[in-house]
């Protein structure tokens, strides 16, 4: 299923430079997309690791989680706000694109004028 992402991971004129994408830890990782993909540790992974290395891969981890916790959690929020989204998109993809655009322009305008948001919450609240 994830073949089209590694065909277009392979592709520098889809990618970002020094880009990557933060994926389940079921997520299939070759030796080829190492960099490209990242992966919360897998069960056993850090038992095969040197004890030097052990608080700095939990380290990393721990960030991938919260990367993609983020993404999840603001998955949804959109909608919930702007009611249009869940009508169907607009099959020109021109307008599809500019539609989407100015919805999540104005989506992030809301939360930076209101201070809501989930991630700043969770993530922020014990500073």
């Amino acid at each position: 299923m994830s073949r089209g992402l590694q065909e277009r991971l392979l592709d520098p004129n889809k990618t970002i430079l020094e880009g990557c994408i933060a994926t389940d830890s079921a997520f299939p990782v070759s030796k080829e997309f190492q960099g490209k993909i990242i992966t919360p540790m897998k069960e056993g992974d850090l038992e095969r690791a040197s004890p030097q290395c052990r608080l700095a891969m939990i380290a990393m981890s721990n960030a991938i989680t919260a990367i993609r916790q983020a993404g999840e959690w603001g998955m949804g929020s959109g909608p919930k706000v702007y009611r249009q989204l869940n009508l169907p998109l607009p099959y020109n993809p021109e307008l599809r694109q500019l539609r989407l655009g100015n919805i999540f322009r104005l989506f992030n305008f809301r939360v930076r004028r209101t201070g809501i948001s989930q991630i700043r919450t969770v993530h922020y609240s014990s500073q």
